[in-house]
């Protein structure tokens, strides 16, 4: 599989973000990328082609591929669209405020995680007047991207940002019903990932996402693929592998801190998922 490379599209320095417009963009075989990308859909269809299946694609459709996530392009029909290339560690942290918007979150953390988990139904797609607001910011992007000038690593940085603030703005606005699902069960991964330590409830989970606990079950599962309990466990064991890589902290100590409360609990769930007890494992990272 073809891995493009920073080198052969960043060519000016000073400069974290490179735009391509691809008026007529044809078929192209699944691939991946060292930075991170923002495609836009200006014009036509297509399929959107993934590791796990292939979903359909038009004119307003927005979505961020992360660096090494195989994706391509199949029965490309007057295909057009905008690629914004950038590199995150060469960019301004998003601030809490950024962070903390649902459309934020959605665009560039939950929407390609369970991307699909959810068969892309969660994407962003922008009606026709949003997307011409969005493609004229961009046009403005691009020019300022092509040649460095002087204070142009600020002013790049501005119009990246006032882009990234548009999309996620139109996420809440314009959301399908699959994305207000998704903005809705986000909220609940969101209590999880902050309370996985704690006692987490699912009377409690469904509220936060503002739903009946049945509907709650069924709309987490069709966003993330499992249920909440699953995840929160995922969640737990994942924090518990973290922590047993300290040789200081204790398989109990590391338990406790990830939220399981009995230890016996702890290590069944830990062979089930891991294959080896947390001693062994801790055992095998310490060789890697």
């Amino acid at each position: 599989m073809q891995r493009l490379r920073v080198a052969d599209y960043f060519f000016v320095k000073e400069l974290p973000v490179v735009v391509i417009s691809m008026p007529e963009q044809g078929a192209m075989a699944v691939h991946r990328h060292e930075f991170s990308e923002l495609t836009i859909i200006t014009a036509g269809t297509a399929l959107h082609v993934t590791a796990e299946g292939r979903y359909p694609i038009a004119a307003g459709d927005v979505f961020f591929i992360p660096p090494d996530q195989p994706h391509g392009f199949a029965d490309v029909r007057g295909l057009g669209l905008v690629n914004v290339l950038f590199l995150p560690k060469r960019l301004p942290e998003p601030t809490d405020e950024l962070r903390r918007m649902a459309g934020w979150q959605a665009l560039f953390e939950s929407e390609p995680k369970y991307r699909d988990a959810q068969g892309f139904a969660g994407h962003l797609r922008l009606p026709p007047e949003e997307l011409e607001r969005v493609t004229t910011l961009v046009r403005e992007l691009e020019a300022e991207t092509r040649d460095y000038m002087k204070g142009g690593t600020v002013l790049v940085e501005a119009l990246f940002t006032q882009l990234v603030v548009r999309l996620a703005r139109s996420y809440g606005a314009h959301a399908s019903p699959a994305g207000r699902r998704l903005l809705a069960v986000q909220k609940a991964i969101r209590h999880i990932e902050e309370k996985h330590a704690e006692a987490v409830e699912l009377n409690v989970l469904a509220k936060k996402a503002g739903m009946s606990l049945s509907t709650f079950k069924r709309a987490f599962k069709a966003v993330t693929g499992t249920s909440p309990i699953d995840y929160l466990l995922q969640v737990r064991l994942a924090r518990a592998c973290h922590l047993l890589r300290d040789a200081d902290t204790t398989v109990t100590e590391a338990a406790l801190a990830a939220g399981f409360g009995d230890g016996n609990y702890f290590a069944r769930q830990f062979r089930a998922r891991m294959g080896c007890t947390p001693r062994e494992w801790r055992e095998k990272q310490a060789t890697v």
